[in-house]
């Protein structure tokens, strides 16, 4: 799927990523919440937390818009992958896949580029993985003879930053929020679902192998590798949307 690259730098002795910008010369960026408020006079817009208003139904209404396009150079896997929508609905699957707690509404947009509108590919995906989490806490998940403490308990906790509808008092679980998504798009989920599948997890192993020596702990290699295992299972394991 379309997304921003991240490479690992280290400038006057302080680590950080560089990352090439998503946005060509010339465009650019409109934030989830901008492109909410152009279609629903009420939005919070400037609201950063707890956005109520960030519903699965208000942003299906805006990217199942067909004027809507994929970013440039990104062909669709799949027939069944027609719209925007179709393909943030891949977007959810890594989410969940990856525990990642942090899709409020100015970490998703789309991009303007002359008169092109298209989903601007995602991007910023900290918020994952149990990374703050100190190794002693992932210790104990792993090791733990308490079911509600362990890895297993945990990866059911991750929320995402998107409601179900205005007056829900709670985000959506990831899972919750995928297979949910997924009902508006069965056959473009399955695809994604589809592709999830054929990733093999020595893939996962390799990738985590490649990171230079000091940049993660052992514990933490092992806890975020069990956290994409299990995720893994649980998405695969649903019910076929």
């Amino acid at each position: 799927m379309p997304h921003a690259d991240y490479n690992l730098a280290v400038w006057r002795d302080q680590k950080g990523v560089l990352s090439p910008c998503i946005v060509p010369e010339g465009a650019y960026l409109i934030l989830g919440n901008e492109s909410l408020a152009f279609i629903y006079a009420d939005y919070p817009e400037h609201k950063v937390r707890q956005v109520r208003d960030h519903t699965l139904d208000r942003i299906h209404t805006l990217l199942a818009d067909p004027a809507i396009a994929f970013p440039p150079d990104w062909h669709p896997i799949s027939a069944t992958i027609s719209t925007a929508y179709d393909l943030f609905l891949g977007y959810l699957l890594l989410d969940t896949w990856i525990a990642n707690q942090d899709r409020h509404h100015e970490n998703w947009g789309l991009i303007r580029h002359r008169e092109r509108i298209y989903l601007a590919p995602t991007f910023d995906h900290a918020a994952s993985m149990g990374q703050n989490e100190t190794d002693a806490r992932r210790k104990n998940r792993l090791q733990t003879g308490d079911q509600r403490q362990h890895i297993s308990a945990y990866v059911k906790k991750a929320r995402s930053a998107i409601y179900e509808t205005t007056t829900s008092k709670k985000p959506l679980p990831t899972l919750d929020l995928f297979q949910k998504a997924a009902q508006r798009s069965p056959k473009s989920a399955r695809t994604w679902l589809d592709r999830l599948r054929q990733i093999p997890d020595n893939d996962c192993q390799d990738l985590f192998e490649r990171l230079p020596y000091g940049e993660i702990t052992p514990c933490a290699k092992q806890f975020a590798l069990e956290l994409l295992a299990l995720n893994k299972e649980r998405l695969l394991g649903a019910p076929k949307p």
